[in-house]
C-alpha cells in the first residue's frame, strides 16, 4: 500500500514537473516568435513564468527529492551507527523535517485561502491576470512532500527503512563491501 503511495506521489510530481516544463518551453518559444516577427509578445509571459512556472519548477519536485533519497545528509556523523542509535538520529531528521514542512503547508494554505478570497491579481498591460491560482502550489507541494515524510517515518518506526534505499552512493559503498 504504501508503495503504490510512494508510486502515485512520485509519478504525479514527474508528471506535473514535466508539464510545467513543457508549458514554459512552449510560452516562451511563443512569446519570442511573436515578438521576432509580429512586434508584439504575448500577453503576461514574464508574469506567468515568473508566478507560475518558477515557483512549480522550484517547489514540486520536493517529495521526488525525498523519495528517490536526494536531499543533503550529513552522513560523515551517522556512517557507523547501526540498529537503534542510527533510527533515533533518522527519526529526529524526518521529525524535524516533518514540523517544517507542516508548519510551511498550514501557513502557505492561509496565504493561498487568503489570496483566493480577495481574487489576487496582476495588472499586465491592459488585462488583469489573475495570480491566485499559483499560491496553491506551494502547499499542495509541501503537503506532497509531508506525506512522502510521513511514510518515512512510518518505515523508521517499523524497521522497513533501509539505510541506502535508493541511495547509489551506499548500494556502491555496500557493493565494494561484499567484494
Amino acid at each position: 500500500m504504501l508503495n503504490l503511495l510512494e508510486t502515485a506521489i512520485a509519478r504525479l510530481s514527474m508528471v506535473l514537473g514535466a508539464l510545467v516544463l513543457l508549458a514554459m518551453m512552449l510560452q516562451v518559444v511563443i512569446d519570442v516568435f511573436t515578438r521576432t516577427f509580429l512586434g508584439a509578445g504575448f500577453p503576461a509571459t514574464p508574469d506567468l513564468v515568473g508566478k507560475y512556472y518558477m515557483v512549480a519548477v522550484s517547489v514540486l519536485p520536493l517529495a521526488l527529492t525525498e523519495l528517490k533519497r536526494r536531499h543533503i545528509e550529513a552522513t560523515v556523523f551517522t556512517h557507523n551507527l547501526r540498529g537503534v542509535p542510527l533510527r533515533v538520529v533518522q527519526m529526529l531528521g524526518f521529525g524535524i523535517f516533518t514540523a517544517v514542512l507542516a508548519v510551511m503547508t498550514w501557513g502557505s494554505g492561509q496565504e493561498a485561502i487568503r489570496q483566493m478570497s480577495r481574487g489576487a491579481y496582476i495588472e499586465a498591460g491592459t488585462l488583469k491576470f489573475i495570480t491566485w491560482p499559483s499560491y496553491w502550489i506551494l502547499p499542495i507541494s509541501f503537503a506532497l512532500a509531508l506525506v512522502v515524510l510521513l511514510i518515512r517515518i512510518f518505515e523508521t518506526l517499523t524497521g522497513r527503512f533501509g539505510d541506502h534505499d535508493d541511495d547509489p552512493v551506499g548500494a556502491l559503498e555496500d557493493m565494494q563491501e561484499e567484494i
